[in-house]
């Protein structure tokens, strides 16, 4: 069944097109057809767990055309990989993302307001010498290198589908916070971006609210009060303005917004 959804969300003209787009059509009659590796790339997805030949096995009982995958050993398939690249996979990422919930989408709205996610999580990548190079990985205090390279992910999600808007990949030296003010640019004027204590700075709330965006972000114990004064008037106006439709009284923490 999750195979079929492959097919169904990530149209063959689809993935097609963002062939296209970066050149990486083969030249020459192949096996290994670059479509064929995008969706075996995105059942390795759906298939974490697994092994090659079991993603191989699911796949080639569920997608028409991928029959050819079952001859082929591992080595052809990382080489594959490998000439396809990751700016196809990318292309395909940005054209079928985005939100899905309704009107009626129970959890999906507040007030008006999309509700989004905005969390960072590492994935473990495998342990070669290219990865550590690339992302690094855990260390002791001595810099020695333990355990796998990871892969720093921060993603902005809708609450109420988990359909993911946007995402920003990086090492495991980056900050989630850095890596989030990109994904300012797939939020604006009606959303609101709901988003842990390791977020919060100056910055990263003028970066999201100059996008439109309304913020509520947990704050560290430690964080210190900026003066009343130094917060800007005009959204608490309009958070007022919408606790006063609500028939409800002003919420005190609608004045809690930094001024940009």
């Amino acid at each position: 069944m999750r195979i079929g959804i492959l097919t169904k969300v990530f149209t063959a003209e689809l993935v097609d097109a963002a062939i296209a787009k970066h050149d990486r059509a083969e030249q020459r009659r192949r096996l290994l057809s670059a479509r064929l590796v995008v969706y075996f790339v995105l059942a390795l997805c759906l298939f974490a767990r697994e092994s090659y030949e079991e993603v191989l096995r699911v796949l080639t009982s569920g997608i028409p055309g991928s029959r050819a995958l079952a001859r082929v050993n591992r080595s052809s398939l990382c080489r594959a990989r490998a000439r396809l690249g990751e700016d196809v996979l990318e292309t395909v990422f940005r054209r079928v993302a985005g939100p899905l919930a309704t009107p009626d989408t129970p959890g999906a709205w507040w007030r008006g307001l999309r509700l989004l996610a905005l969390d960072g999580t590492q994935f473990d990548l495998p342990d070669s010498t290219s990865n550590g190079d690339t992302f690094d990985g855990p260390s002791t205090t001595g810099g020695v290198p333990f355990g796998f390279p990871q892969v720093r992910a921060v993603v902005l999600a809708e609450i109420g589908t988990h359909g993911v808007l946007d995402a920003s990949l990086g090492g495991y030296r980056d900050g989630e916070r850095s890596l989030a003010y990109p994904l300012a640019g797939s939020t604006g004027p009606g959303d609101l971006v709901i988003a842990d204590r390791g977020f919060w700075s100056v910055e990263f709330a003028h970066v999201f609210t100059a996008a439109g965006a309304d913020l509520l972000v947990r704050l560290s114990p430690t964080t210190s009060a900026l003066p009343r004064k130094n917060f800007r008037t005009a959204r608490t106006c309009r958070w007022r303005d919408r606790e006063r439709t609500s028939g409800s009284e002003p919420c005190e923490r609608a004045e809690r917004c930094p001024s940009t």
